[in-house]
């Protein structure tokens, strides 16, 4: 097809790993042009110290000066892109402040939010699983949410989109076409442990993140619950299933990845080629997922793709899904760039790699 023309993307939070994971992405997409990274960090960090792995250098936008190219794109009739890649809590006020600045004309804006503060429709869901009230509720409904196996449908032409958590995208992956397809037993518990890399916890530096206590070590956390539970709870919710999820996440000495296990109890008898044809054909078609015939998911099949992996059996009377993705990509900005695509109407895999790194 014929390349349309460019769309400007403008980033809020530049300094960070998805950002930093975005622009490289970026660099590869034909439609998608970087008018400004909006850095917290622009007055303290040029572009070679943020993310010096990238060929373009773009540099750090001060708020003000990115808000008036933005006006000023609008003001032609052009199309628009912003995604903010901002700590939970961040987002919400950021682009409750945009909107207002441009009035009608953030209509014409396409939104990805990579935070968590429009994933959950629910304001009390929020609430409980975020400690406090919302602080956006009249956008809450205008978001779709963006895992694109599961809302695709809704995700071509949105305007406003909110990307799943990494490791909620990892659970959906593995939970929702068995409940879908009615064979899992909602009163029994439903078992998850996911696995993560450092890069999961963000740029700054803090204990789960510094090498000398990363390397070499394994640890669990959020024993009492995890916050991506509630974005498959509410997945699960469109399909009329309530069970009793138990996630643990753990932290690894990786830096990419997630390999989840989930142990889900059948409602009735089910052989390993019945279940996983239950995967195949829900993911048939899928550009960027894997369920595999035989073997088991690895990181490094996925390591810097956009490609989820999954491995599918049952061993008695509990299926066992096994799924491995780049937390950064798929989990968060490959994840984002492929809503944008469906947002702006482009190919779906434009700018997003589908091979693994194979070492990493």
């Amino acid at each position: 097809m014929t390349t349309p023309e460019p769309v400007p993307l403008w980033l809020y939070g530049g300094s960070g790993l998805l950002a930093g994971e975005l622009l490289r992405l970026l660099e590869a997409h034909p439609a998608l042009q970087l008018a400004a990274a909006v850095s917290r960090k622009a007055e303290k960090a040029d572009a070679e110290a943020l993310h010096p792995h990238l060929a373009s250098r773009p540099a750090p936008a001060a708020v003000e000066d990115a808000q008036k190219a933005l006006e000023t794109q609008l003001a032609r009739g052009g199309r628009a892109a912003v995604v903010f890649a901002l700590p939970h809590g961040q987002a919400a006020a950021a682009w409750s402040a945009l909107r207002a600045r441009l009035g009608a004309a953030a209509e014409r804006v396409a939104v990805v939010d990579l935070s968590a503060d429009y994933r959950l429709r629910d304001p009390q869901r929020f609430a409980a699983t975020y400690g406090g009230p919302h602080g956006d509720l009249s956008e809450l409904p205008q978001f779709v949410y963006g895992l694109p196996e599961l809302h695709r449908a809704k995700l071509r032409g949105a305007r406003r989109v909110a990307a799943p958590g990494c490791f909620a995208t990892a659970m959906q992956l593995a939970a929702v076409p068995a409940a879908r397809a009615e064979v899992l037993d909602a009163k029994a518990p439903w078992i998850l442990y996911g696995i993560t890399g450092s890069s999961g916890s963000g740029a700054e530096p803090k204990p789960g993140t510094h090498h000398p206590y990363r390397n070499n070590n394994f640890w669990a956390y959020s024993l009492d619950g995890h916050r991506h539970e509630a974005e498959l709870e509410q997945a699960l919710e469109e399909y009329g299933v309530r069970a009793p999820l138990h996630f643990v996440a753990h932290s690894a000495p990786l830096t990419r990845g997630i390999h989840l296990t989930a142990a889900l109890p059948l409602a009735r008898p089910l052989t390993t080629a019945q279940a996983r044809a239950i995967y195949t054909e829900i993911f048939s078609g899928e550009p960027f997922v894997e369920v595999l015939e035989s073997g088991v998911p690895e990181i490094r099949r996925v390591a810097g793709s956009n490609r989820a992996c999954l491995g599918v059996s049952v061993r008695g009377s509990v299926l066992h899904v096994l799924v491995a993705i780049d937390n950064i990509v798929k989990g968060g900005s490959g994840q984002a760039l492929q809503c944008l695509n469906l947002m702006l109407g482009f190919p779906e895999t434009w700018g997003l790699p589908r091979s693994g790194l194979g070492v990493c």
